[in-house]
């Protein structure tokens, strides 16, 4: 088959790819930049990102007219692989294979090019929740205890951000008036926001209200010998109470009796005074009773 065969077929061919050269080659292209977002993709589970790292980039894209006009800035993405990353500091270069585009679309730019990462091992610890309280009781009542559930809560983050946490707190609980406990469940806090609790986030508190105490001396208390007999160098003392004013007033010096017990101190000169207490309402406690010892002389025999 000669040179010639088919010339024509051969020359119209080479017209149609001229052409088709020429159309390509004549075609213009658009430009187009976008901030688009940094995807952190396999970070390790034990690792924390740490400071700020950079979380969008500049794009420059390029492509036809028609195609460009078409972007929108959830086609475009940066990616970066961490698999296998590991404590310390990490430099990524960005290249136009880190960056997802839709077919057609070449990337020309990226701003930054470079990313620096710090990354730090993850700390779990348990730290004790810290309640507060806000307000003032009833008058003539304060908070007695406050107690939380649960006491303590897990917390995780950064290695060296938890191990300078020393505790959790709650939100404000008022006990604004109360005369009676108060009982609410609040949401935790940490002073430092990287960090979070792995437990529920809120815990139950209670604020126990009481009367104020307050203290009350019976003077000139007779002290009853018990155990056997003797004469008490003072027979009297006086006995000092504690608790709520409310129920102090209501004693009667009768509610009240101390004594000594001779029956385990023979041949004892001197014994400590026991204060018993009968039908007193709660709250009300011994706090001393002066004098606290009594010198104590037998009995003559044969006398009464």
């Amino acid at each position: 088959m000669g040179v010639l065969d088919h010339l024509g077929l051969k020359l119209t061919s080479l017209a149609l790819a001229a052409a088709l050269w020429f159309v390509i080659a004549g075609q213009k292209t658009s430009e187009m930049g976008l901030e688009v977002p940094v995807e952190l993709q396999n970070l390790p589970k034990e690792l924390e990102l740490m400071g700020d790292p950079v979380t969008q980039v500049e794009v420059r894209l390029r492509a036809s007219p028609g195609i460009i006009q078409q972007v929108e800035r959830g086609d475009v993405s940066a990616r970066i692989d961490l698999a296998g990353a590991g404590e310390g500091e990490r430099i990524v270069h960005l290249t136009a294979e880190s960056i997802t585009v839709p077919y057609g679309v070449t990337v020309v730019r990226i701003n930054p090019s470079i990313v620096t990462l710090n990354f730090e091992m993850t700390l779990q610890k348990r730290v004790p929740v810290r309640p507060r309280l806000v307000g003032r009781p009833a008058p003539n009542h304060e908070v007695a205890e406050v107690t939380v559930e649960p006491a303590e809560v897990r917390i995780a983050g950064p290695k060296s951000r938890v191990q300078e946490v020393e505790s959790a707190f709650t939100e404000p609980v008022s006990v604004e008036g109360a005369a009676s406990n108060v009982t609410d469940a609040v949401n935790l806090g940490l002073e430092d926001p990287v960090l979070r609790t792995l437990d529920s986030p809120s815990v139950m508190v209670t604020a126990r209200i009481r009367e104020v105490e307050t203290t009350r001396t019976l003077a000139g208390l007779p002290v009853e010998v018990r155990g056997g007999r003797a004469t008490l160098r003072p027979g009297a003392v006086d006995v000092v109470l504690r608790g709520p004013a409310s129920a102090l007033a209501r004693l009667a010096p009768d509610n009240v009796r101390p004594y000594v017990d001779l029956a385990p101190l023979a041949g004892a000169r001197a014994a400590a005074v026991t204060v018993e207490l009968s039908g007193v309402p709660a709250g009300v406690a011994v706090e001393r009773s002066e004098p606290d010892r009594v010198a104590i002389r037998p009995a003559a025999a044969g006398k009464d």
